[in-house]
């Protein structure tokens, strides 16, 4: 019994030998790290919960700005990923959102996925001949990779285009492209005056590499189905596509 006690005993290992193996595999840094060091998934997941977290909200971002350009950079491409814009009733006013200068801080360049809500009537000059300047700069300058535009008044009415005089005033013209392309339509005077022309024109030489436009189901068929192109699957329309991109007249 005490032969194997002091064998026992003998054998037993070191306990500083323990010690400091241990202090070796656990050794961890406890002063202050560089944030720009840790992987850029690391820091994508730290500055989304100081971003988006509900204990944060509305304490942090401004903060997370101010800090430097080059955390401004990666907050900024996070925080405006994807925007919505609510144009409805602005009665032709412009977004102040797309009209700034496109500068190294200016929110919409980062923003990757842009969603658009407007009325005809009031929006589609600015969307033809304001908007595309400054949609086409944040695709090429910037990150945008997606429009998506909804528009939603119904056609025929008042609130579609806004001229009794011009829907009423109906003639025959000739499509130049898309799937009704030399086909004779009849149709509104307006679709082949400038606003609308200005709009068509822009979702088809956009620089932007998607862009949806959402209608009324029955406003496709009724209205919008001869300006969009084949599907490219040669699948069949008939109006029932709910996203028609692009269209072109």
């Amino acid at each position: 019994m005490g032969k194997f006690g002091s064998r026992s005993i003998a054998f037993r290992p070191q306990l500083n030998n323990v010690s400091e193996k241990h202090r070796a595999i656990t050794k961890y840094w406890t002063g202050p790290f560089r944030f720009f060091d840790l992987p850029p998934e690391l820091r994508d997941h730290i500055l989304k919960l100081l971003l988006f977290d509900s204990c944060a909200s509305g304490r942090y971002p401004a903060r997370l700005f101010l800090i430097c350009r080059r955390i401004y950079a990666e907050a900024a491409s996070i925080f405006y990923d994807e925007v919505f814009l609510e144009n409805m009733g602005l009665s032709g006013t412009p977004d102040r959102f797309l009209t700034t200068s496109l500068t190294r801080v200016a929110p919409r360049q980062y923003v990757r996925n842009l969603r658009m809500r407007f009325e005809i009537k009031d929006q589609i000059h600015l969307v033809g001949e304001l908007y595309s300047t400054a949609l086409n700069e944040m695709a090429e300058e910037g990150n945008l990779q997606h429009l998506r535009l909804e528009i939603e008044n119904c056609f025929p009415s008042c609130e579609f285009w806004g001229y009794e005089d011009d829907l009423s005033a109906y003639d025959d013209i000739l499509v130049p492209g898309g799937k009704g392309k030399g086909t004779v339509i009849s149709g509104p005077l307006f679709i082949m005056r400038a606003p609308f022309q200005s709009f068509l024109k822009f979702l088809d030489e956009s620089k932007i590499p998607k862009i949806t436009l959402l209608v009324d189901a029955r406003d496709h068929s009724e209205f919008w189905c001869p300006f969009h192109r084949v599907h490219s699957k040669g699948r069949k329309c008939d109006g029932q596509w709910k996203v028609l991109l692009p269209l072109i007249f």
